[in-house]
């Protein structure tokens, strides 16, 4: 009877123990201030650090583009210099080229026809631009006439053209004129065309033949 009654308990605490609830477990500690100050520490030097690596690269970004810049102004400068250079070569060409037209005169005659004076005109207008251009005249004659004739027309020729440049205001130290005769003849041809082509003047630049410029 003992045995049973103590076995009856022994079931009755077993079910008990099966069916009750399990113990509550015990609560996290509350950081310490220690913990929280740490903690906000190294939020802090995240975001230092965060913002550092951001400014690193936007200042790198800003370097590159700064850097593309001045290159391309760079090459901005060099393209427009080598253009300006060019345009300053050609134009100095057409000007020395300009310079160098012949003045053409009637059959045993001396005076400037007037395409003969604007072609001189011309060439005063680079020669007031130019002040160190110095030019040789030579005047030149068709192969009629004599050596000496010939001779003298064409001094009274190139001395012609001598006369306008000066009257125009060109200084008398900046040409020289001599006389080339029948010697020189550009076209060998014996008919009117070739005989026209050779009643001239011819200009040469003697000094002073840096690129010309035209203000």
């Amino acid at each position: 009877m003992r045995n049973a009654i103590l076995m009856s308990f022994a079931a009755a605490a077993l079910t008990a123990a099966c069916h009750s609830s399990p113990a509550p477990e015990a609560p996290a500690p509350d950081p310490s201030e220690a913990e929280i100050a740490m903690h906000r520490h190294m939020m802090d030097s995240l975001d230092a650090v965060t913002r550092a690596t951001a400014d690193s690269v936007e200042q790198a970004r800003q370097a590159d583009l700064a850097a593309r810049a001045r290159a391309d102004s760079i090459e901005q400068v060099r393209l427009a210099a080598e253009t300006a250079a060019h345009e300053a070569a050609e134009k100095s060409t057409a000007l020395r080229q300009e310079l160098g037209v012949m003045v053409h005169f009637d059959v045993a005659q001396a005076q400037l026809q007037q395409d003969g004076r604007a072609a001189l005109d011309r060439k005063v207008a680079i020669l007031n631009a130019n002040p160190a251009v110095r030019l040789r005249i030579t005047g030149a004659t068709d192969e009629r006439g004599s050596d000496q004739y010939n001779l003298a027309l064409g001094e009274r020729r190139a001395a012609a053209v001598k006369h306008y440049l000066i009257e125009q205001g060109i200084d008398v130290s900046r040409l020289d004129g001599v006389s080339a005769g029948e010697a020189s003849p550009i076209n060998a041809e014996s008919d009117e065309a070739a005989w026209a082509e050779n009643r001239r003047a011819e200009f040469m630049i003697v000094s002073g033949d840096t690129p010309l410029a035209m203000n």
